[in-house]
Protein backbone atom coordinates (compact mmCIF):
# COMPACT_ATOMS: atom_id res chain seq x y z
CA UNK A 1 0.00 0.00 0.00
CA UNK A 2 1.64 3.45 -1.22
CA UNK A 3 0.93 6.29 1.68
CA UNK A 4 -1.28 8.37 0.61
CA UNK A 5 -3.32 6.45 -1.59
CA UNK A 6 -6.55 5.57 0.42
CA UNK A 7 -9.15 8.49 0.33
CA UNK A 8 -10.54 9.78 3.60
CA UNK A 9 -14.64 8.67 2.31
CA UNK A 10 -12.84 5.03 1.72
CA UNK A 11 -11.08 4.87 5.20
CA UNK A 12 -13.93 6.49 7.08
CA UNK A 13 -16.49 3.83 5.38
CA UNK A 14 -13.89 0.64 6.51
CA UNK A 15 -14.15 1.80 9.91
CA UNK A 16 -18.13 2.04 9.47
CA UNK A 17 -17.77 -1.22 8.11
CA UNK A 18 -15.91 -2.63 11.43
CA UNK A 19 -12.74 -3.44 9.34
CA UNK A 20 -9.49 -1.96 9.65
CA UNK A 21 -6.71 -1.83 6.81
CA UNK A 22 -3.13 -3.31 7.77
CA UNK A 23 -0.77 -3.28 4.75
CA UNK A 24 -2.58 -4.70 2.27
CA UNK A 25 -5.32 -6.16 3.87
CA UNK A 26 -8.35 -5.36 6.19
CA UNK A 27 -8.77 -7.22 9.91
CA UNK A 28 -11.88 -7.21 11.56
CA UNK A 29 -12.71 -4.41 14.64
CA UNK A 30 -14.47 -5.52 17.60
CA UNK A 31 -18.39 -5.13 17.19
CA UNK A 32 -19.89 -1.48 18.37
CA UNK A 33 -22.88 -1.33 19.60
CA UNK A 34 -23.76 2.46 19.50
CA UNK A 35 -22.96 5.82 17.82
CA UNK A 36 -20.57 6.94 20.30
CA UNK A 37 -18.47 3.04 19.78
CA UNK A 38 -18.83 4.03 15.66
CA UNK A 39 -17.64 7.56 16.12
CA UNK A 40 -15.12 6.47 18.36
CA UNK A 41 -13.80 3.54 16.04
CA UNK A 42 -13.81 5.97 13.06
CA UNK A 43 -11.34 8.07 15.43
CA UNK A 44 -8.98 5.21 16.30
CA UNK A 45 -8.83 4.38 12.59
CA UNK A 46 -7.77 8.24 11.45
CA UNK A 47 -4.94 8.31 14.20
CA UNK A 48 -4.18 5.23 13.20
CA UNK A 49 -4.10 5.91 9.30
CA UNK A 50 -2.01 9.21 10.27
CA UNK A 51 0.46 7.67 12.63
CA UNK A 52 1.35 4.69 10.13
CA UNK A 53 1.71 7.07 7.52
CA UNK A 54 -1.30 5.04 5.26
CA UNK A 55 -2.45 8.72 4.37
CA UNK A 56 -1.33 11.98 4.35
CA UNK A 57 -2.99 14.55 6.93
CA UNK A 58 -3.25 17.47 4.50
CA UNK A 59 -5.90 15.50 2.51
CA UNK A 60 -8.74 16.08 4.54
CA UNK A 61 -9.47 18.84 6.93
CA UNK A 62 -10.58 16.03 9.99
CA UNK A 63 -6.83 14.06 9.35
CA UNK A 64 -5.25 17.78 10.06
CA UNK A 65 -7.30 17.34 13.79
CA UNK A 66 -6.18 13.76 13.76
CA UNK A 67 -2.03 14.53 13.49
CA UNK A 68 -2.48 17.68 15.74
CA UNK A 69 -4.77 15.12 18.04
CA UNK A 70 -1.41 13.13 17.97
CA UNK A 71 1.21 15.75 18.40
CA UNK A 72 -0.91 16.44 21.88
CA UNK A 73 -0.07 12.99 23.25
CA UNK A 74 2.74 13.19 25.41
CA UNK A 75 2.43 15.29 28.45
CA UNK A 76 4.49 16.46 31.80
CA UNK A 77 3.16 14.87 34.72
CA UNK A 78 3.51 12.37 37.44
CA UNK A 79 3.12 8.86 38.99
CA UNK A 80 1.98 7.28 42.57
CA UNK A 81 3.59 3.62 42.80
CA UNK A 82 4.62 1.35 45.90
CA UNK A 83 7.03 0.28 43.75
CA UNK A 84 8.37 4.11 43.32
CA UNK A 85 11.09 4.78 45.87
CA UNK A 86 9.56 7.38 47.85
CA UNK A 87 5.91 6.24 46.40
CA UNK A 88 5.63 9.50 43.86
CA UNK A 89 7.82 10.90 41.05
CA UNK A 90 7.94 12.71 37.70
CA UNK A 91 6.95 11.08 34.41
CA UNK A 92 6.71 11.78 30.90
CA UNK A 93 2.99 10.60 30.03
CA UNK A 94 2.26 9.32 26.57
CA UNK A 95 -0.93 8.47 25.07
CA UNK A 96 -1.35 5.76 22.72
CA UNK A 97 -3.83 3.84 21.15
CA UNK A 98 -4.84 1.24 23.62
CA UNK A 99 -3.63 3.34 27.01
CA UNK A 100 -1.10 5.35 28.84
CA UNK A 101 2.13 4.82 29.26
CA UNK A 102 4.48 6.69 31.95
CA UNK A 103 8.02 6.96 31.95
CA UNK A 104 10.37 8.10 35.13
CA UNK A 105 14.21 9.74 34.59
CA UNK A 106 15.63 6.64 35.73
CA UNK A 107 13.90 4.26 33.27
CA UNK A 108 10.81 3.08 35.08
CA UNK A 109 7.75 1.93 32.94
CA UNK A 110 4.22 2.33 33.95
CA UNK A 111 1.07 1.42 31.73
CA UNK A 112 -2.44 1.73 32.34
CA UNK A 113 -5.05 0.02 29.95
CA UNK A 114 -7.82 2.95 28.83
CA UNK A 115 -11.00 -0.11 29.88
CA UNK A 116 -9.34 -0.30 33.46
CA UNK A 117 -8.73 3.09 34.10
CA UNK A 118 -10.75 5.10 36.90
CA UNK A 119 -10.40 8.53 36.34
CA UNK A 120 -10.32 11.08 39.04
CA UNK A 121 -10.19 15.04 39.09
CA UNK A 122 -8.93 17.11 41.93
CA UNK A 123 -5.87 18.47 43.79
CA UNK A 124 -4.76 21.50 45.07
CA UNK A 125 -6.50 23.68 41.87
CA UNK A 126 -9.17 21.38 40.93
CA UNK A 127 -7.98 20.38 37.83
CA UNK A 128 -5.60 17.57 38.07
CA UNK A 129 -6.56 14.47 36.64
CA UNK A 130 -5.79 11.43 38.10
CA UNK A 131 -5.98 7.98 36.44
CA UNK A 132 -5.95 4.92 37.96
CA UNK A 133 -6.21 0.97 37.94
CA UNK A 134 -8.44 -0.81 39.69
CA UNK A 135 -6.60 -1.73 42.57
CA UNK A 136 -5.66 1.57 42.91
CA UNK A 137 -1.56 0.24 42.93
CA UNK A 138 -0.73 2.94 39.71
CA UNK A 139 -2.38 6.54 39.60
CA UNK A 140 -0.86 8.38 36.66
CA UNK A 141 -1.89 12.24 37.37
CA UNK A 142 -1.04 15.30 35.28
CA UNK A 143 -2.22 19.04 35.38
CA UNK A 144 -1.55 20.54 31.75
CA UNK A 145 -4.84 22.30 30.54
CA UNK A 146 -4.96 20.25 27.15
CA UNK A 147 -4.52 16.61 29.11
CA UNK A 148 -8.08 15.84 29.46
CA UNK A 149 -9.28 16.56 26.20
CA UNK A 150 -6.50 15.04 24.42
CA UNK A 151 -7.49 11.63 26.99
CA UNK A 152 -10.69 11.81 25.62
CA UNK A 153 -9.99 11.71 22.04
CA UNK A 154 -7.04 9.68 22.92
CA UNK A 155 -9.39 6.60 24.23
CA UNK A 156 -12.25 7.40 22.10
CA UNK A 157 -14.33 8.72 23.94
CA UNK A 158 -14.91 5.85 25.90
CA UNK A 159 -13.52 7.80 29.07
CA UNK A 160 -15.66 10.55 28.41
CA UNK A 161 -18.33 9.37 30.59
CA UNK A 162 -16.16 9.42 34.00
CA UNK A 163 -14.11 12.86 32.72
CA UNK A 164 -17.82 14.68 32.28
CA UNK A 165 -19.47 13.42 35.57
CA UNK A 166 -16.14 14.22 37.75
CA UNK A 167 -15.53 17.70 36.28
CA UNK A 168 -19.29 18.47 36.94
CA UNK A 169 -18.43 17.11 40.76
CA UNK A 170 -15.42 19.60 40.75
CA UNK A 171 -17.94 22.23 39.90
CA UNK A 172 -20.72 21.34 42.07
CA UNK A 173 -17.98 21.20 44.69
CA UNK A 174 -16.45 24.79 43.97
CA UNK A 175 -19.99 26.39 43.88
CA UNK A 176 -20.58 24.58 46.67
CA UNK A 177 -17.33 25.71 48.36
CA UNK A 178 -18.28 29.26 47.43
CA UNK A 179 -21.95 29.34 48.71
CA UNK A 180 -20.10 28.20 52.08
CA UNK A 181 -17.78 30.47 52.15
CA UNK A 182 -20.07 33.33 51.16
CA UNK A 183 -22.23 31.90 53.86
CA UNK A 184 -19.65 32.27 56.34
CA UNK A 185 -18.32 35.49 55.29
CA UNK A 186 -21.85 37.09 55.22
CA UNK A 187 -22.25 35.80 58.85
CA UNK A 188 -18.92 37.02 59.94
CA UNK A 189 -20.16 40.60 58.43
CA UNK A 190 -22.99 40.40 60.41
CA UNK A 191 -21.67 39.63 63.57
CA UNK A 192 -19.03 42.47 63.18
CA UNK A 193 -22.29 44.50 62.38
CA UNK A 194 -24.27 43.71 65.50
CA UNK A 195 -21.34 44.28 67.61
CA UNK A 196 -20.01 47.38 66.31
CA UNK A 197 -23.78 48.63 65.96
CA UNK A 198 -24.53 46.93 70.06
CA UNK A 199 -21.38 48.50 71.63
CA UNK A 200 -22.30 51.98 69.75
CA UNK A 201 -25.75 51.61 71.77
CA UNK A 202 -24.45 50.43 74.77
CA UNK A 203 -22.24 53.63 74.43
CA UNK A 204 -24.89 56.01 73.71
CA UNK A 205 -27.10 54.75 76.87
CA UNK A 206 -23.98 54.60 78.64
CA UNK A 207 -24.11 58.79 77.96
CA UNK A 208 -26.52 59.33 80.66
CA UNK A 209 -24.38 57.73 83.18
CA UNK A 210 -21.24 60.18 82.44
CA UNK A 211 -20.35 62.76 84.99
CA UNK A 212 -21.67 66.09 83.39
CA UNK A 213 -17.83 67.73 84.57
CA UNK A 214 -17.20 65.88 81.46
CA UNK A 215 -19.25 67.94 79.09
CA UNK A 216 -17.86 70.99 80.86
CA UNK A 217 -14.19 69.45 80.21
CA UNK A 218 -14.86 68.82 76.39
CA UNK A 219 -16.22 72.09 75.89
CA UNK A 220 -13.72 73.94 77.78
CA UNK A 221 -11.16 72.59 75.76
CA UNK A 222 -12.56 72.60 72.24
CA UNK A 223 -13.11 76.57 73.26
CA UNK A 224 -9.55 76.90 73.99
CA UNK A 225 -8.09 75.37 71.14
CA UNK A 226 -11.09 76.34 68.09
CA UNK A 227 -10.74 79.44 66.40
CA UNK A 228 -14.46 80.99 65.88
CA UNK A 229 -14.41 82.04 62.96
CA UNK A 230 -14.12 85.70 64.27
CA UNK A 231 -12.86 88.37 67.30
CA UNK A 232 -14.48 87.86 70.47
CA UNK A 233 -16.62 91.13 71.81
CA UNK A 234 -16.05 92.99 75.14
CA UNK A 235 -18.84 95.17 74.70
CA UNK A 236 -20.71 94.87 77.90
CA UNK A 237 -24.08 95.94 76.20
CA UNK A 238 -23.87 92.42 73.99
CA UNK A 239 -22.40 90.36 76.53
CA UNK A 240 -24.55 91.50 78.90
CA UNK A 241 -27.95 90.92 76.49
CA UNK A 242 -26.84 87.62 75.77
CA UNK A 243 -25.81 86.84 79.48
CA UNK A 244 -29.28 88.25 80.69
CA UNK A 245 -31.47 85.77 78.34
CA UNK A 246 -29.11 82.83 79.51
CA UNK A 247 -29.70 83.57 82.82
CA UNK A 248 -33.40 83.92 82.57
CA UNK A 249 -33.53 80.66 80.63
CA UNK A 250 -30.93 78.60 82.98
CA UNK A 251 -33.02 78.13 86.01
CA UNK A 252 -35.67 75.72 83.65
CA UNK A 253 -32.80 73.19 82.28
CA UNK A 254 -33.96 69.58 82.33
CA UNK A 255 -30.05 68.66 83.60
CA UNK A 256 -28.13 70.16 87.19
CA UNK A 257 -24.82 70.70 87.82
CA UNK A 258 -24.29 72.90 83.60
CA UNK A 259 -23.27 76.81 84.02
CA UNK A 260 -23.82 78.66 80.95
CA UNK A 261 -21.61 80.91 79.36
CA UNK A 262 -21.82 82.95 76.72
CA UNK A 263 -19.40 84.39 74.11
CA UNK A 264 -20.07 87.03 71.23
CA UNK A 265 -17.96 86.93 68.01
CA UNK A 266 -17.59 89.48 66.11
CA UNK A 267 -19.13 88.32 62.70
CA UNK A 268 -21.45 88.42 60.05
CA UNK A 269 -23.05 85.09 59.83
CA UNK A 270 -26.23 84.47 61.35
CA UNK A 271 -24.65 81.73 63.66
CA UNK A 272 -24.39 80.57 66.79
CA UNK A 273 -23.88 77.33 68.16
CA UNK A 274 -23.70 75.55 71.96
CA UNK A 275 -20.49 73.43 73.25
CA UNK A 276 -20.74 70.54 75.53
CA UNK A 277 -21.00 71.64 79.16
CA UNK A 278 -22.76 75.04 77.98
CA UNK A 279 -20.66 77.38 76.44
CA UNK A 280 -22.64 79.33 73.61
CA UNK A 281 -21.11 81.50 71.33
CA UNK A 282 -23.70 84.04 69.12
CA UNK A 283 -22.07 86.03 66.15
CA UNK A 284 -23.14 89.52 66.07
CA UNK A 285 -24.70 88.72 62.25
CA UNK A 286 -27.29 87.08 63.76
CA UNK A 287 -28.02 89.92 66.78
CA UNK A 288 -28.07 92.63 63.66
CA UNK A 289 -30.47 90.34 61.98
CA UNK A 290 -33.59 89.90 64.84
CA UNK A 291 -36.10 92.32 65.04
CA UNK A 292 -36.55 91.76 68.58
CA UNK A 293 -35.16 89.94 71.93
CA UNK A 294 -37.27 86.95 71.80
CA UNK A 295 -36.08 86.19 68.78
CA UNK A 296 -32.55 85.78 70.01
CA UNK A 297 -33.63 84.37 73.21
CA UNK A 298 -35.38 81.33 71.01
CA UNK A 299 -32.13 80.72 69.55
CA UNK A 300 -30.13 80.76 73.02
CA UNK A 301 -33.20 78.35 74.10
CA UNK A 302 -32.66 75.86 71.06
CA UNK A 303 -28.70 75.87 71.80
CA UNK A 304 -29.02 75.45 75.03
CA UNK A 305 -31.30 71.97 74.99
CA UNK A 306 -28.19 70.63 72.39
CA UNK A 307 -26.15 70.94 75.85
CA UNK A 308 -28.54 70.11 78.07
CA UNK A 309 -29.59 66.85 76.26
CA UNK A 310 -26.47 66.23 76.03
CA UNK A 311 -26.12 65.97 72.01
CA UNK A 312 -22.46 66.61 71.68
CA UNK A 313 -21.45 63.28 73.69
CA UNK A 314 -23.78 61.60 71.57
CA UNK A 315 -22.74 62.63 68.35
CA UNK A 316 -18.83 62.12 69.73
CA UNK A 317 -20.03 58.55 70.12
CA UNK A 318 -21.64 58.52 66.32
CA UNK A 319 -18.31 60.00 64.62
CA UNK A 320 -15.72 58.08 67.38
CA UNK A 321 -17.68 54.84 66.71
CA UNK A 322 -16.13 51.64 68.71
CA UNK A 323 -13.43 53.55 70.02
CA UNK A 324 -15.26 56.04 71.87
CA UNK A 325 -17.96 53.78 72.67
CA UNK A 326 -15.88 50.97 74.21
CA UNK A 327 -13.99 54.12 75.87
CA UNK A 328 -17.46 54.84 77.97
CA UNK A 329 -18.00 51.22 78.50
CA UNK A 330 -14.85 51.19 80.39
CA UNK A 331 -14.69 54.25 82.17
CA UNK A 332 -12.46 55.99 80.39
CA UNK A 333 -13.90 59.57 80.51
CA UNK A 334 -10.82 61.49 79.91
CA UNK A 335 -10.11 59.56 76.49
CA UNK A 336 -13.70 61.06 75.34
CA UNK A 337 -12.37 64.35 75.95
CA UNK A 338 -9.40 64.35 74.21
CA UNK A 339 -11.06 62.74 71.34
CA UNK A 340 -14.12 65.16 71.78
CA UNK A 341 -11.89 68.70 71.95
CA UNK A 342 -10.41 67.52 68.66
CA UNK A 343 -13.77 66.69 67.18
CA UNK A 344 -15.22 69.94 68.02
CA UNK A 345 -12.43 71.90 66.99
CA UNK A 346 -12.17 69.99 63.30
CA UNK A 347 -16.07 68.93 62.55
CA UNK A 348 -18.55 71.27 61.35
CA UNK A 349 -20.19 72.51 64.51
CA UNK A 350 -24.09 72.86 63.58
CA UNK A 351 -24.60 69.11 61.84
CA UNK A 352 -26.69 67.52 64.39
CA UNK A 353 -29.07 64.83 63.40
CA UNK A 354 -32.62 65.83 61.88
CA UNK A 355 -34.10 63.84 65.14
CA UNK A 356 -31.37 66.48 67.45
CA UNK A 357 -32.61 69.45 65.66
CA UNK A 358 -36.21 68.55 66.90
CA UNK A 359 -35.66 67.46 70.11
CA UNK A 360 -33.67 71.10 70.80
CA UNK A 361 -36.58 72.90 68.87
CA UNK A 362 -39.57 71.43 71.35
CA UNK A 363 -36.89 71.65 74.57
CA UNK A 364 -35.77 74.99 74.03
CA UNK A 365 -39.88 75.64 73.55
CA UNK A 366 -40.70 74.51 76.42
CA UNK A 367 -37.93 76.39 78.72
CA UNK A 368 -39.10 79.63 76.77
CA UNK A 369 -42.32 79.07 78.03
CA UNK A 370 -41.64 78.27 82.01
CA UNK A 371 -39.39 80.78 81.53
CA UNK A 372 -42.04 83.75 80.38
CA UNK A 373 -40.15 84.30 77.31
CA UNK A 374 -43.03 83.85 74.09
CA UNK A 375 -41.71 80.88 72.55
CA UNK A 376 -43.29 82.22 69.08
CA UNK A 377 -39.67 84.02 69.19
CA UNK A 378 -38.15 81.26 67.45
CA UNK A 379 -40.80 80.77 65.09
CA UNK A 380 -40.46 84.44 64.07
CA UNK A 381 -36.82 84.26 64.04
CA UNK A 382 -37.05 81.54 61.61
CA UNK A 383 -39.29 83.67 59.21
CA UNK A 384 -37.04 86.32 58.83
CA UNK A 385 -34.20 84.59 57.75
CA UNK A 386 -36.86 82.77 55.04
CA UNK A 387 -37.89 86.21 53.52
CA UNK A 388 -34.81 87.57 53.31
CA UNK A 389 -33.07 84.35 52.54
CA UNK A 390 -32.51 85.45 48.49
CA UNK A 391 -31.01 88.42 49.11
CA UNK A 392 -28.42 86.81 51.84
CA UNK A 393 -26.72 84.52 49.97
CA UNK A 394 -23.20 84.19 52.21
CA UNK A 395 -25.55 84.70 55.25
CA UNK A 396 -28.19 81.78 56.97
CA UNK A 397 -25.71 80.02 58.39
CA UNK A 398 -27.72 79.34 61.22
CA UNK A 399 -30.99 78.09 59.38
CA UNK A 400 -28.37 76.71 56.80
CA UNK A 401 -27.25 74.39 58.90
CA UNK A 402 -30.91 73.24 60.77
CA UNK A 403 -32.95 71.57 58.20
CA UNK A 404 -36.36 71.64 57.03
CA UNK A 405 -37.06 75.01 58.28
CA UNK A 406 -40.26 75.26 57.22
CA UNK A 407 -41.85 71.88 59.12
CA UNK A 408 -39.87 73.09 61.81
CA UNK A 409 -41.65 76.68 62.25
CA UNK A 410 -45.31 74.69 62.03
CA UNK A 411 -43.68 72.24 64.35
CA UNK A 412 -42.70 75.11 67.06
CA UNK A 413 -45.81 77.29 66.10
CA UNK A 414 -48.16 73.69 67.05
CA UNK A 415 -46.20 72.91 70.32
CA UNK A 416 -46.86 76.74 71.84
CA UNK A 417 -50.54 76.35 70.93
CA UNK A 418 -50.68 73.08 73.11
CA UNK A 419 -48.78 74.89 75.98
CA UNK A 420 -51.23 76.51 79.15
CA UNK A 421 -51.59 80.22 78.36
CA UNK A 422 -49.54 82.29 80.32
CA UNK A 423 -48.86 86.08 80.62
CA UNK A 424 -45.19 86.45 78.80
CA UNK A 425 -42.94 88.63 80.62
CA UNK A 426 -40.59 91.24 78.45
CA UNK A 427 -37.03 90.37 78.29
CA UNK A 428 -35.71 93.94 80.14
CA UNK A 429 -33.56 95.00 77.14
CA UNK A 430 -33.09 98.17 74.69
CA UNK A 431 -32.71 95.93 71.53
CA UNK A 432 -32.48 98.96 69.46
CA UNK A 433 -29.28 99.78 71.57
CA UNK A 434 -28.11 96.01 71.77
CA UNK A 435 -27.99 96.15 67.59
CA UNK A 436 -26.54 99.52 67.72
CA UNK A 437 -23.58 98.58 69.60
CA UNK A 438 -23.65 95.52 67.01
CA UNK A 439 -23.74 97.58 64.04
CA UNK A 440 -20.89 99.75 65.46
CA UNK A 441 -18.21 96.91 65.62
Amino acid sequence: MIPGHWKYSELVYCSTRQQQPFGNGFREMKSVDSEREVQSAILQATVSFVTTGLVRPEIHPCLKSAKRMHEETSFSGGVFSDSIEGGRSGVTIELVHDGIRAHTKSGQHFFLRYSECRVEIGGFNDRTVFCRNADRSITIFCDEKKFPKALSYASGYSLDDQLHQKKQNVRSNARRGRLIAFSTLFAALLLLVGIYYGVRAAGAAAVQNIPVSIDVQIGRHAFKSMDPGGKEVTDPVLTGAMQHMVDRLSPHVSISGMEFEVHVVDSPEINAFALPGGIIVVYTGLIQKAEHPEQVAGVLGHEMAHATLRHGLHRICQSLGLAAAANLLLGDFQGIVVLGSEMFQLASINSYSREQESAADAEGVRMLHAAAIDPTGLAQFFEVLKAEGKGLPDGLEWISTHPEHDARIISVRSQVSTLPPIEYKPLELDWAEVRKHADAL
